[in-house]
């Protein structure tokens, strides 16, 4: 197991689906809907990371 101070120094990679991106599709949203959807997931995303790269975890 890493020492606490190791995560601190790690390298955080993250992923993003295609799935998460096209979700709407398969919810019937139309194509102008779904165009409107990913700048939100896209920031939803954002603000997680944030919130991680700023909390002691890392």
């Amino acid at each position: 197991m890493p020492k606490a101070e190791d995560f601190s120094r790690a390298l955080y990679t993250f992923d993003i689906g295609q799935n998460d991106l096209t979700s709407g599709l398969f919810l019937n949203m139309s194509i102008t809907q779904v165009k409107a959807y990913v700048p939100d997931v896209l920031n939803q995303f954002n603000s997680i990371v944030k919130v991680i790269s700023n909390s002691n975890c890392a």
